[in-house]
C-alpha cells in the first residue's frame, strides 16, 4: 500500500476534497452536451441523479469509511471479489480514463485556439502538439507531491468551474428576464414526448459520464486526518455543489443557443461569445475563455493523478510488474506517470487519423463511457458483496439500516448501468450502414481487448 506514514501531516481537509471532487466531476465541457437534452434536460437529469449519482455517491461514502486505506476502487473489490477481479476493475477505471484524456485535452486545445485564431480549432497539427503538451506539464506537476496538486486542483475549480457556471447561469437568467427569445419550451407534455428519442437516449451515456467520479477521491483517503468523518461531509457538499451549477447552466446554454448551434467541442466558447456580445462585453472574452481552459486543466490534472494511485495499490499488491511500483521522495507514482504519458502520446494520434476532431472526440467519449459503466458495476456490486461478506465491519457511514435498502439501490444502478450501455450503441446520427458496422465492432473490440489485456497481465504477474 501507499505508505503515507512518512508524512508530517495529512495535506487533504474537507475543503480540498471538496473542490477535488467537484473539479473531477463538474465540467464546461460537459454544459454543450447536455444543452442539446433542450427541454428535457431536467428529466434526463433528475433520472441520473436518482438512478446512478446518489447511488454511487451513497456506496462511495460507506466503502471509504469502512476500508479508509489509500487505494478506493481497488481495496474494495480485492475485499469482495479478490485480486483478479479487483486488478480487472482498477484496470477498466485506468483505461476508460486514459481514452477520456484525448476528449479533456482536445476541449483544452479547441479553447486556447480562441486565445490566438479560431482557425486552429480545427487544425489537427495544433491539437495534437497542443495535447501532448499539456498532458506532459500535468505529469510534472503530479511529481511534485499531493500538497500541490491538491493546491491547483483547487484554484482550477473556484476559478474555472464554480464561478464559470455560475457566470453562465446569471447571464442566462438575465436573457430570460429581458424577454430575449429562448430556445427551449417548458410544459410536461412537450418534455415527456421529446425525451424518449433516439438523439436523447444516445446522449444519455454522455450525460451519465459527466456525473462520474464522486468516489475517485477515495484512492487519497490515507492523505485525509479524518476519513471516517471528513469524506461523507465531503461528499454530500461536492454533490450539492455539482448539482446546484451544472443543472442550471446548461439550461442556460439550451435556453439562448439554438441545438443546431452547439458543437461538441467548441460550444462553451460560442456560449460564452454570444452571452458578452449581447451584453457589449466583447472585451472580456479572453478572460472568460482563459477561465475555461483553466478549468478543464484542473479536471484533467485531477484525474491523471487518482488513476496512476490506484494502479499503483495494485503494482504494489502484485499484479504489475515491480518496476510500475516505484515513487519518487513525494510518494508519487513516478514510473507509472511516465508510462501512462507514454501509452497516452501513442493514443493521441487519433486526432491526426479521424476525418475530423469532432468525430475523434465523440468516438472517444463513448469509448470512454462504455468502460466506465462497466467499471461502475464493480463499485455497486462489491458494495452488495462486502454486506454479506464482512458484516461486522465498521461502517460509520452506511446506507440503509438493514441489506435490503443497499441491495435495492445497487441493482437498481447496476441496470441503469447495463441499459446505458445499450445506450451507448447507438451511433451518432452521421453515421452510415458501413460506418455503423466500424462503430459498433470498436466499441466490442475495446471492450473485449482491454478487459483481455487485464487478465493476461494479472496472469504473467501471478504466474498462474
Amino acid at each position: 500500500m501507499l505508505d503515507t506514514s512518512k508524512k508530517r501531516g495529512k495535506p487533504l481537509t474537507v475543503f480540498t476534497l471538496v473542490m477535488m471532487t467537484v473539479i473531477a466531476i463538474d465540467s464546461l465541457k460537459n454544459l454543450p452536451v447536455n444543452a442539446q437534452y433542450g427541454s428535457s434536460l431536467i428529466f434526463f437529469y433528475l433520472m441520473a441523479t436518482l438512478l446512478f449519482f446518489i447511488p454511487s455517491a451513497l456506496v462511495a461514502a460507506e466503502l471509504a469509511t469502512a476500508w479508509p486505506q489509500t487505494g478506493g476502487i481497488y481495496i474494495w473489490v480485492r475485499e469482495a471479489f479478490g485480486k483478479r477481479l479487483a486488478f480487472l476493475a482498477v484496470w477498466i477505471q485506468w483505461l476508460y480514463q486514459i481514452i477520456w484524456y484525448p476528449t479533456i485535452l482536445s476541449f483544452i486545445a479547441v479553447t486556447a485556439a480562441y486565445l490566438i485564431s479560431p482557425t486552429y480549432a480545427e487544425n489537427k497539427t495544433f491539437i495534437f502538439v497542443t495535447i501532448l503538451s499539456v498532458f506532459w506539464f500535468a505529469t510534472f506537476l503530479n511529481c511534485k507531491g499531493l500538497k500541490l496538486s491538491s493546491m491547483v486542483s483547487t484554484w482550477s475549480a473556484l476559478i474555472g468551474v464554480v464561478i464559470p457556471m455560475l457566470f453562465i447561469t446569471a447571464l442566462g437568467a438575465y436573457w430570460i428576464y429581458s424577454g430575449n427569445a429562448i430556445q427551449i419550451h417548458f410544459s410536461g407534455e412537450t418534455t415527456l414526448s421529446n425525451s424518449f428519442t433516439i438523439d436523447n437516449l444516445r446522449l444519455f451515456i454522455t450525460l451519465l459520464f459527466s456525473l462520474m467520479g464522486i468516489e475517485l477521491i477515495a484512492v487519497h483517503a490515507g492523505d485525509v486526518e479524518n476519513p471516517s468523518s471528513d469524506y461523507p461531509r465531503s461528499i454530500i457538499i461536492s454533490a450539492i455543489i455539482i448539482l446546484a451549477t451544472v443543472i442550471p447552466s446548461s439550461l442556460a446554454i439550451a435556453a439562448v443557443i439554438p441545438k443546431k448551434q452547439i458543437g461538441l467541442a467548441s460550444g462553451v466558447i460560442e456560449a460564452f461569445t454570444i452571452f458578452l456580445n449581447a451584453f457589449h462585453l466583447k472585451w472580456f472574452t479572453p478572460v472568460v475563455v482563459l477561465a475555461v481552459a483553466i478549468g478543464s486543466f484542473g479536471i484533467f490534472f485531477t484525474w491523471l493523478l487518482a488513476a496512476a494511485r490506484c494502479l499503483l495499490v495494485a503494482a504494489q499488491d502484485g499484479s504489475l510488474p515491480s518496476f510500475l511500483q516505484r515513487t519518487n521522495k513525494k510518494d508519487m507514482p513516478i514510473t507509472l506517470l511516465i508510462t501512462q504519458g507514454v501509452i497516452f502520446s501513442l493514443l493521441s494520434a487519433a486526432f491526426i487519423f479521424m476525418p475530423t476532431v469532432s468525430s475523434a472526440f465523440w468516438m472517444l467519449t463513448v469509448c470512454s463511457s462504455q468502460l466506465a459503466l462497466i467499471y461502475y458495476i464493480f463499485l455497486f456490486a462489491c458494495a452488495i458483496k462486502l454486506r454479506f461478506k464482512n458484516p461486522h465491519v465498521k461502517r460509520p457511514f452506511k446506507v440503509g439500516k438493514n441489506n435490503f435498502i443497499i441491495v435495492s439501490i445497487c441493482s437498481i444502478a447496476i441496470l441503469t448501468c447495463l441499459i446505458s450501455i445499450g445506450f451507448g450503441f447507438i451511433p451518432p446520427p452521421e453515421a452510415t450502414t458501413s460506418s455503423l458496422l466500424t462503430y459498433e465492432i470498436f466499441l466490442s473490440g475495446l471492450i473485449i481487448t482491454g478487459s483481455g489485456a487485464a487478465l493476461l497481465i494479472y496472469r504473467i504477474c501471478h504466474k498462474e
